[in-house]
């Protein structure tokens, strides 16, 4: 997979970052810290044939799924899903 672009963020003193990658059928989203994934949370979305992933990945709502990303962080919903 390629990848796209790495969002940094921090939350509670801890330093993350969003990796969007891809390839030619797939998108993946998800949240690492220190190269490792922090939960097991990843938005991957199926590309359609025939459509570009440049294209797809400029999308103003494709900031949606980075944003749930840093969400899930925030709101330990890993912590909550695995108890």
């Amino acid at each position: 997979m390629k990848l796209f672009e790495k969002i940094p963020f921090t939350y509670e003193d801890k330093h993350y970052e969003v990796r969007v990658l891809y390839d030619d059928e797939i998108i993946n989203i998800a949240t690492f810290s220190n190269n490792y994934p922090v939960n097991g949370f990843r938005y991957q979305i199926k590309i359609p044939k025939k459509v570009a992933v440049e294209k797809l990945l400029n999308l103003e709502n494709f900031k949606n799924f980075i944003e749930m990303s840093k969400i899930d962080i925030i709101e330990h919903r890993w912590e909550k899903f695995s108890k």
